[in-house]
């Protein structure tokens, strides 16, 4: 074996090694939601609805915590509003893996296009999750 040869393999490995580890450090791996329980914990009218519609769109979903599982998302639902006008209210979901705190699915929507009751909602957001999903579209860090 040459000297350029032995130099090529170094280099690929380098290579492959700094690859594992940014797409281990940046979230890279975790971008599908492909072999992921989803966890909701709350037990509000619009967490039972995304809980359900969820599970109608082949997601697996957990209501308690449990250790020793498959790779786990925590849901996670706040809202804001623009504090310019109009001054959009806005409905934001975000899932974070249980292992590492990381954002693997976010979903952001104006609040009044989601519709009036929970059950629309619910609809909405996991049309959004499962469209995303199947996009395997990674999440932009913070």
């Amino acid at each position: 074996m040459n000297r350029c040869q032995t130099l090529r393999r170094c280099v690929i490995r380098a290579l492959r090694l700094s690859a594992l580890v940014a797409s281990s450090v940046l979230g890279l791996a975790c971008a599908s939601l492909r072999g992921y329980d989803i966890l909701i914990t709350n037990r509000d009218s619009l967490s039972d609805r995304l809980a359900l519609a969820l599970r109608r769109r082949g997601f697996t979903v957990r209501r308690k915590i449990r250790g020793g599982s498959a790779p786990t998302a925590a849901v996670i639902i706040f809202s804001s509003k623009d504090d310019e006008p109009p001054g959009t209210h806005w409905l934001h979901l975000r899932l974070a893996d249980t292992r590492n705190g990381l954002i693997v699915a976010a979903v952001s929507v104006p609040h009044d296009s989601l519709g009036p009751t929970p059950e629309s909602q619910a609809q909405a957001l996991a049309d959004s999750l499962r469209s995303q999903a199947a996009l395997r579209r990674p999440v932009s860090p913070p």
